[in-house]
């Protein structure tokens, strides 16, 4: 039997790296039109709400602090583990002192800046009580929540992606993605603004 998640995520690996997270998008909607209805065809209608000037400034007050205490190289912010912690969507951010590449995100685990508030995300409550209702452990909605999930991660990064491009201290990469998931974006300040070919996606 084929793992329709993480089949998708192979498949959209290179859209990814790419950067075209308008295609990843429009590919994982349409595969979940194509599931049986379920609860969690919402994630298709819901975005996050916050201003992403405002997330710009987190960030930036983020890496100001840490740029004080050490040398950055490389940024990242995760999600934290939403799918099972419905109550409430936030994110966190981790500096690093060396950039290690896309090849393996072990060193994602090893940052080196301090602990920093966490960035409260708004705008899919409504999604957050599908996950916190027994939908989520109806076994019939896996692929539908799975994808649903993999959906989140890519609006958190098109929603980082638009901080990012207004960011005052970003000068080296920056990685985005949620808690536990391998699909992870790169932003950065040669990077930002969509190619003519994404903007045709």
């Amino acid at each position: 039997m084929v793992d329709l998640f993480f089949q998708t995520m192979e498949q959209l690996e290179p859209v990814l790296r790419a950067g075209n997270l308008e295609a990843c998008e429009k590919t994982v909607v349409e595969k979940i039109r194509h599931l049986p209805r379920s609860p969690f065809d919402l994630s298709i209608e819901v975005d996050i709400s916050n201003d992403p000037t405002d997330a710009a400034m987190a960030f930036d007050g983020f890496l100001e602090t840490e740029a004080k205490r050490t040398r950055i190289a490389a940024a990242y912010t995760e999600m934290n583990g939403f799918y099972i912690n419905p109550r409430l969507w936030f994110c966190d951010f981790f500096a690093y002192t060396s950039y290690g590449g896309h090849g393996d995100y072990d060193w994602l685990s090893d940052w080196q800046s301090e602990r920093f508030p966490s960035y409260t995300i708004r705008g899919m409550e409504a999604l957050q009580a599908v996950y916190a209702s027994s939908a989520f452990r109806e076994e019939s909605f896996e692929d539908n929540e799975r994808l649903s999930s993999l959906l989140v991660v890519i609006k958190f990064q098109k929603f980082i992606k638009r901080a990012a491009a207004q960011m005052t201290m970003l000068r080296f990469p920056l990685l985005a993605t949620a808690h536990d998931f391998d699909f992870i974006a790169e932003f950065g300040p040669g990077n930002l603004n969509p190619s003519p070919d994404s903007r045709r996606s």
